[in-house]
């Protein structure tokens, strides 16, 4: 998913509000809230897409705070519910977890349509493309920048959720069964043609179910590209996206990060750093989890394998509304991404059969 924030170069400046801004009301009620001149508010596109909408919002040109809302056409329900991940991140502020500041969660037809997050804007800069490395700073590196990532993370799990208010979010039964159900039925529920590779997973996955390591506050979707890196120390700033986070194991965290960050980026379409960039091991950042948590780390192959799984289900749900046409100007061809259900699928199949990511 896009990051949430970023640096003033990183922003995309326009001419006119941009879509899914109601640039009048919304000047007038950040003018009062923030005792700003409404004239000197503009909005620049952050993020766009599938996830969560993102405006940096500036003020007499300067980046200052950002909006996030629900995406164009949503009609509610659980999917980008800004409202609840807003209420996540200010349960998160008092907390040692970087995250941005909140400043109110709105849900006001008066002032825009949809529910939205407003917060401060955070200076960092996401890691996302081979030239973000440029921006880690003299003195830092791609190896401390990522195993800060780790040690954000620990933080995140390290949160007691009844106390900072978010243990109702828990969910009856075993997290990673409740996964495996929901996937394969969205799975089903869309697909437009037989993949037994789908299901095989599945059944290995649902056979080989771990024990619960510790259940805490799981993120969902952490990646670099999801974290914003310190301009001055490369280290984690803040951790953004929260729109997948939910409560269970937190280690399907750690292997979904290490799934996104050691599988192909031809097969996961994220790029993240690797060895010839200086970016530690697999092996290295899931040692440096179990020291900082002292938690098991020996059944992460299976949740990397669980989160590639899941991916691949997705993306078939991507592959089926391209031929539908329902994906407005998306540019992907729908046989590419039709092909790389399978091989994600058989990915997952082979981390399981060799405990190797």
């Amino acid at each position: 998913m896009s990051p949430e924030q970023s640096s003033p170069e990183q922003t995309t400046a326009v001419s006119t509000d941009p879509r899914g801004i109601d640039g009048p009301r919304v000047r007038a009620w950040i003018a009062q809230r923030q005792n700003v001149d409404a004239d000197a508010v503009g909005f620049q596109v952050l993020s766009v897409g599938r996830s969560n909408l993102t405006f940096t919002v500036t003020h007499d040109g300067a980046p200052t705070w950002v909006l996030r809302r629900p995406p164009l056409g949503h009609t509610g329900g659980s999917a980008h519910d800004v409202k609840r991940e807003g209420r996540i991140m200010a349960a998160m502020g008092p907390t040692p977890v970087p995250v941005p500041n909140v400043l109110e969660i709105v849900d006001d037809p008066d002032v825009l349509d949809v529910p939205f997050v407003f917060q401060d804007h955070c200076p960092g800069f996401t890691i996302h493309a081979p030239e973000d490395l440029e921006l880690i700073p003299a003195g830092g590196s791609v190896r401390e920048s990522m195993l800060d990532m780790v040690g954000a993370l620990s933080k995140v799990h390290a949160v007691d959720v009844d106390a900072v208010g978010l243990g109702d979010l828990r969910r009856p039964g075993g997290f990673v069964e409740r996964q495996l159900r929901r996937w394969l039925g969205q799975y089903e529920a869309i697909t437009t043609r037989d993949l037994p590779v789908i299901g095989e997973v599945q059944a290995v996955l649902s056979e080989e179910i771990p024990p619960e390591n510790a259940t805490g506050m799981v993120h969902g979707d952490v990646k670099p590209n999801n974290m914003l890196f310190d301009r001055t120390t490369g280290s984690v700033q803040a951790i953004v996206d929260w729109e997948l986070s939910s409560i269970g194991d937190v280690v399907t965290d750690l292997g979904y990060l290490l799934a996104m960050m050691f599988v192909d980026d031809s097969l996961t379409g994220i790029w993240t750093p690797g060895a010839e960039e200086g970016s530690p091991t697999a092996e290295e950042l899931s040692a440096h989890y179990s020291t900082l948590t002292g938690r098991d780390t020996s059944n992460v192959p299976y949740y990397a394998a669980f989160a590639v799984w899941k991916l691949a289900c997705i993306r078939e749900g991507v592959y089926t509304r391209l031929l539908q046409g329902k994906m407005g100007d998306l540019d992907v061809d729908p046989e590419e991404a039709g092909a790389s259900v399978e091989s994600l699928a058989s990915y997952a199949l082979d981390i399981l059969r060799t405990g190797r990511i």
